[in-house]
């Protein structure tokens, strides 16, 4: 297998999010451009240059739509996939889609065997900044332990004694946990206040606000240039990105500027 250069694996991220793209607008779904995503497109019109992925969001009614919509034979090409976000066996509270044509070797994702778009799912979140607090709280002890479940597999060497204590705990919360469980109390954790019900929504996939905004921020959506394709985003970008980045203008420090998903992606 031929090992993918950074410029080859961006322009195969660019074409699953061209099928993305076009099943959401065939069924009228609304979704945004998210994370680094969104920084690219409104920063450098197009993937930051170092970044190895792609992310987007989509209101949670809209989410639970897709997922039915692409479990329906023939609406994902012969070569996309998706990973389940419920149920036994599933690692994560979000959905993957995955393109079988291109293999994926990470320490961090060991489960993963495709190159993949990510979609987070949007709920709505605690109204006072006191209860948004306890609610990630809450949330972010079971992605620790949903972590934990994980840890043992990753290739990455903690110290002698950190890794047999490492070990303890893994064996620890596979045997009393597991992470099924951990993915199905993240799932309900993360839906406990309904989109559009409250104030303030965002992803709660990992325990602490990622795209958080308020929930008005969700309602309209634009299109942003994204290396010379155009793709949905949400229509008030500037304040979502402030949330997540602060200023999201300014470029990181030259040493910062690299991925963080130690990812090899080679070409079937």
């Amino acid at each position: 297998m031929k090992k993918l250069t950074l410029t080859e694996v961006q322009g195969a991220l660019l074409e699953l999010l061209t099928d993305f793209d076009r099943i959401c607008k065939e069924h009228g779904l609304r979704y945004s451009l998210a994370a680094g995503t969104l920084l690219g497109a409104v920063r450098h019109k197009g993937f930051i240059p170092w970044d190895d992925d792609a992310d987007v969001c989509m209101p949670r009614p809209d989410y639970e739509k897709f997922l039915q919509i692409i479990a329906q034979e023939g609406v994902l090409p012969e070569y996309l996939t998706y990973s389940k976000d419920r149920g036994k066996g599933t690692y994560y509270c979000f959905t993957k889609i995955l393109d079988k044509r291109y293999a994926l070797r990470s320490p961090n994702h060991r489960e993963v065997k495709y190159l993949f778009l990510d979609i987070f799912p949007v709920d709505g979140s605690a109204d006072t900044k006191e209860e948004r607090a306890a609610q990630f709280k809450k949330e972010r002890s079971w992605v620790v332990k949903s972590g934990i479940c994980q840890w043992y597999t990753m290739d990455r060497w903690w110290g002698f004694i950190a890794y047999i204590i490492g070990w303890w705990f893994y064996l620890g919360c596979n045997i009393f946990v597991t992470r099924s469980r951990c993915v199905v109390k993240m799932n309900e954790l993360a839906q406990k206040y309904e989109f559009g019900k409250t104030e303030w929504a965002g992803c709660h996939n990992f325990g602490y606000p990622t795209e958080h905004a308020p929930t008005h921020v969700y309602e309209n959506y634009c299109e942003l240039e994204f290396e010379g394709r155009k793709f949905m985003a949400v229509s008030d970008w500037d304040t979502l990105l402030e949330a997540t980045f602060g200023n999201y203008m300014q470029l990181p420090p030259e040493k910062k500027r690299r991925s963080r998903h130690y990812i090899k992606i080679y070409k079937k």
